[in-house]
């Protein structure tokens, strides 16, 4: 074999080498992203969980601030009557 055409094999075969180091890098990164990417399907998993969690305590709430409301007012009117029927009857404290 002549000079030159090793002198070429070698130059296609350090072509070779770099890009089968290329593609281990592209794999590599590949790796890191597909790991990137379990982790925040499940971070979203968990925050979807915590979402249902929190609306299932908010539907469990919503009657007790129902019914907190009501009372409020019916204290609020409850006064308010008095405080008028005291002014109209003319009862002196």
């Amino acid at each position: 074999m002549s000079e030159d055409r090793l002198n070429r094999i070698e130059t296609k075969l350090d072509k070779l080498t770099d890009i089968v180091a290329s593609i281990a890098r592209v794999e590599e990164k590949m790796v890191a992203n597909n790991r990137r990417v379990e982790n925040l399907e499940q971070r979203v998993d968990t925050t979807e969980q915590d979402i249902d969690d929190l609306s299932k305590d908010v539907r469990g709430n919503q009657g007790v601030a129902k019914l907190a409301d009501k009372l409020f007012w019916i204290v609020v009117g409850g006064i308010v009557s008095v405080s008028v029927w005291v002014v109209r009857s003319g009862i002196q404290g």
